[in-house]
């Protein structure tokens, strides 16, 4: 009886000498991609590519889709670098125009659309928004 109480204790004092070789410190055993992740600094100008709500110019509304595609094709010529967009809601075809987060911004390219494309109006919209290219533009007039 003895033999197996001295046994129970010693096999019960192991994992307190276990603990007492303990150095304080925890190994973490982790990918390697996570510390770059996490020690890489927050970039505040961030690019972004995406859909926001918005205005567009609306130059035309109107049943007949040949004329609404010339109408898009005549204002490719005239402004190259400004999206435009042919919607079918049924039964109109609608021929909108730019992607603007504000409604000055619209009435600017409006001011200069207005004599040529009658009737045209600013109409609210989801637009697609890419900072990536204005960003390029500012970081290239900076090298210059």
């Amino acid at each position: 009886m003895k033999q197996l109480l001295l046994l129970l204790l010693l096999a019960a004092s192991l994992p307190a000498v276990a603990q007492q070789a303990d150095s304080g410190y925890v190994n973490i055993h982790a990918d390697p991609r996570i510390a770059v992740i996490v020690n890489k600094p927050a970039n505040t100008n961030r690019a972004f590519i995406g859909k926001v709500r918005g205005f567009r110019v609306q130059i035309y509304n109107g049943n007949d889709r040949k004329k609404a595609s010339q109408i898009k094709m005549d204002f490719m010529r005239m402004f190259p670098g400004v999206r435009s967009y042919l919607v079918y809601n049924n039964p109109q075809f609608r021929v909108r125009v730019g992607d603007f987060r504000s409604r000055k911004d619209a009435l600017d390219l409006y001011n200069k659309l207005s004599a040529r494309f009658n009737p045209s109006m600013v109409v609210p919209d989801v637009v697609n928004i890419n900072t990536v290219r204005k960003n390029k533009d500012n970081s290239e007039e900076e090298n210059d």
